[in-house]
Parts: structure tokens; sequence; C-alpha cells
């Protein structure tokens, strides 16, 4: 008889060599091979095997051979209504393009691995649909505030989900999901005013369209930039933004175009960190000079392995990998019940090689 609440799927033949139907591999049948009882099983191939209740490593050893000879694969819907835990830890990223996503990537890889969690990446915003029929232990949603129904659509996940829900928003307060809070728009400000102090003219690039004439939304980080220059009398708004399309290639190509142009930039506020690499790889490309004929600042941190030609300044977080981890596979791990948490990042200046020295 099937244990009720038998968690996988495999197959097997019954019957003396005879060709028989062949049926599911089970829990029950895994822990019959190891000599173990189907709790134990259970414990050890659901993503607790940090859990006294699952034994010994050689037991656990035992456990996992049994179910890699029989084929055994768990059935991870079953296992999180049993357990309330789906095994993962989902980081709603949106695109892979950026460094700074890779780089929080590798570090929550590195923080849940040793829990058994594995680490799965969104690569568009279709968050909302896809968490909606997931289970994973917690969720990291990064484009919060970059539509206007992201608030609604994250307290709908938190309310009929199961998945501990952690938003990176400065829009929203905590209900029961964590928030971590980190807003980069006085950073945008600070930027434009480091580098105006020197130029006549600091440039935005994003990798976004840009018509101030149209319906489009703005987002925030652009105007706030367009708001400080607007009080230094600069503009208008189409002369000081440079938009491109999003990508590592795209912004290298739009920056060879820029930079070898009739009237290239002297001082540039980058959206994103990998917008900033891609303006200096150009820039070392042609012969311009970081920082005398050029200077560059990013909106967010750069991973060291992401630059080649020597570190950029940014305004970003301390340890912001790390510190975005802890919470993220901290919500994973401890899904009891209990109000949700604000976490607030402050942002500050980190001085590179493609800004000159402050006087």
């Amino acid at each position: 008889m099937t244990p009720k609440g038998d968690t996988g799927t495999g197959t097997r033949a019954r019957g003396n060599g005879r060709a028989l139907p062949r049926t599911p591999v089970t829990l029950a049948d895994v822990a019959r091979e190891a000599g173990v009882s189907v709790a134990t099983a259970s414990f050890v191939l659901s993503g607790r095997a940090g859990s006294r209740s699952s034994g010994s490593p050689e037991t656990k050893a035992k456990v996992r051979a049994a179910a890699e000879a029989l084929h055994y694969v768990p059935n991870r819907t079953a296992q999180a209504m049993r357990t309330g835990r789906g095994g993962g830890v989902v980081l709603a990223l949106g695109t892979l393009a950026d460094p700074w996503g890779v780089s929080l990537a590798r570090q929550v890889r590195s923080d849940a691995l040793p829990h058994e969690l594995s680490t799965l990446i969104l690569a568009d915003e279709r968050w909302y649909e896809y968490l909606q029929g997931a289970s994973a232990d917690s969720a990291f949603i990064t484009s919060v505030d970059f539509g206007a129904d992201g608030p609604e659509k994250v307290r709908r996940l938190a309310e009929t989900t199961s998945s501990g829900i952690v938003a990176f928003t400065t829009q929203m307060e905590p209900e029961n999901f964590d928030v971590i809070s980190s807003s980069p728009l006085e950073a945008v400000r600070s930027a434009y005013q480091k580098l105006r102090s020197r130029h006549d003219r600091v440039h935005l690039m994003m990798p976004y369209a840009f018509d101030p004439a149209s319906d489009v939304r703005v987002p925030r980080r652009a105007q706030v930039f367009l708001d400080a220059a607007a009080e230094h009398g600069d503009g208008p708004p189409e002369q000081l933004v440079r938009p491109t399309l999003p990508g590592r290639r795209e912004t290298y190509r739009a920056s060879m175009e820029w930079l070898g142009g009739e009237d290239p930039p002297s001082a540039v506020v980058c959206f994103t960190g990998y917008q900033a690499v891609a303006l200096q790889t150009a820039a070392q490309n042609l012969g311009v000079p970081v920082p005398d004929g050029l200077e560059i600042i990013s909106i967010g941190d750069i991973p060291e392995e992401a630059q080649f030609y020597g570190p950029i300044s940014y305004y970003g977080v301390t340890d912001v990998f790390e510190r975005i981890s802890e919470v993220v596979v901290g919500r994973a791990l401890d899904r009891s019940e209990h109000p949700g948490r604000r976490h607030v990042f402050e942002w500050e200046f980190f001085a590179g090689d493609s800004t000159r020295a402050d006087t």
C-alpha cells in the first residue's frame, strides 16, 4: 500500500521478466531500498535534510543512493502542499543583461545550497503569473515599482500563495511580506550635482525609450535627473537624456556612436552598472581619456569581475549582495507566521577611476 502523501514519480517493471505495465516508484520504495523509515526518506528528499529527523550523513547518503538507483523523482507540488516548502528561492530579476543581477544570483546560490535550496531566476517580467502557480520557499521581486499595478500584485501574491515574498520597493511598507527599501533617487541627484560642478552639461544614459512629449511614464530615476538639471537651468530634456536599447552589446554600440559623433559628452550618469561598463569600454576603444576627457558615474553597484579598465565610480550599497541574500534566504528558511519586516539599505558614493578627485 502506498502511504498517503507519497511525493514521487518514476517507473519500474514487475513480474518475473514478463512485460507488464510500469508502475510509479514511490517514496516507500526508496525507504525500503535504503532500509529507513518513510519519514526519514521524506526528510532527506524534501529539502529538510538539515533536520535531526533525517538521520546521520551515512543515512542521507543511503537514501539519495536508493532514490538515484530507482530513478525516483520528487513531486514538488505535492511536497509543497504537505510540507509548506517548495525547495527553492526565486529571483525575479527581469533580465540577465545586468551584472548586478548575476552577482546577486551567485550570492544567493552560495547561501542557499547549504540548506538544500535551489535558486531559480526569472529573466522576464512575468513574475506575477509564474508565482501564482509556483511553490517557492521565497521570492525576491525587483521590479515592483516599475509598473502601476506592481504593489497590488505583490499584495495578492502574499495573500494567495505559500511563497515568502520579499519586495524590492520604495513605495510599499511591509504587510505580510518583507520589504527591502533602497532608493537611488537621492543618489541620482547627488551624481548630477557632483558632475555639474565640473562640467557645463551632464547627460543621463538610460536603457529606455525617451520622449518627453509622449504620455509614456518617465522612470523615476530619469525624472529626478531632469528635475536636478532644471534647478540649474539646464535643458531641454531631450538633449540631456541618451536612450539606448537594453543590453550590454546595444549600449556599447550606442556608446561608440555617441562618443565618436560630432557632440560627444564629457560627463555621464549611467542608469545602470552595465551601461557604465559599456560606455567605459567604448571610450577605451576610441581613445577617449577617462576621467580627463569623460567622467562616468554609475547608479548601482558594479561587480569587480564585470569591470575591464579600472574601477568605475558608482553610488551603491555596502555589501549589497550579501545583505539581500541574507534577507531572501532567511525568509525561505523561516516560514513561521510573522509580520513583514522592512530592511532599509542606504546609498553612498564609491569613488573609482572614472571620476576626478573632488576639489
